[in-house]
């Protein structure tokens, strides 16, 4: 499959996500406060690149591909995620320059859940929302277990990514690097990206 069309299938997946956490959050109120970008300064943020593709495909498309692929290096380690524009009067609240292409992770953290050994629905929320939301995470865990509050799974939908192109699959990588990775395996030839496989 062509890294575009693959691009494009993931994208597909990704947007039927979005639409099961604005389920998620319609019904429970649930939202990371305004600006806020601590999990994007967290240096252990990690994506595969599989979930970084339609990023990869598109800042090759818009013509920024190249230019972010000097700024990440061969070496990059940096504490925040580079894609993460800081406020300007507060630098740790900002925003995802690349928002609509982001990887599972950002769309999944505080909006899924994780299953435990027992099969049970465990909410995924940051320290931060914990600490917003106390009095209702009880609540609400009770109505994930019950069923009356549906809630996407997290690891449900990296299998679904992985299925996608199962040859892909590879390690969880620090985001900046797996990004990297991606942009380097659809780079532009200058004919058009190249193939996949």
């Amino acid at each position: 499959m062509p890294y575009q069309r693959l691009a494009s299938t993931i994208l597909g997946l990704y947007h039927r996500l979005d639409r099961q956490t604005l389920a998620l959050r319609k019904r429970t109120g649930l939202a990371c406060p305004r600006g806020c970008g601590e999990c994007c300064h967290r240096h252990r943020v990690e994506a595969t690149v599989l979930e970084m593709l339609p990023l990869a495909v598109h800042l090759w498309r818009t013509g920024g591909g190249e230019g972010l692929l000097e700024r990440l290096g061969p070496g990059e380690a940096r504490e925040r995620c580079l894609l993460y524009r800081p406020g300007e009067e507060d630098p740790s609240r900002g925003r995802c320059s690349q928002y609509p292409c982001r990887p599972l992770i950002c769309r999944l953290y505080g909006f899924s859940a994780i299953t435990d050994k027992q099969g049970r629905k465990e909410l995924l929320l940051c320290r931060k929302l914990r600490e917003i939301y106390a009095p209702r995470i009880a609540a609400w865990q009770q109505m994930i277990r019950s069923a009356d509050l549906p809630v996407p799974v997290m690891a449900d939908y990296t299998l679904q990514v992985n299925l996608l192109a199962p040859r892909y699959i590879g390690e969880w990588l620090p985001i900046n690097q797996a990004l990297r990775s991606a942009l380097e395996m659809t780079g532009w030839t200058g004919k058009g990206f190249r193939q996949a496989g």
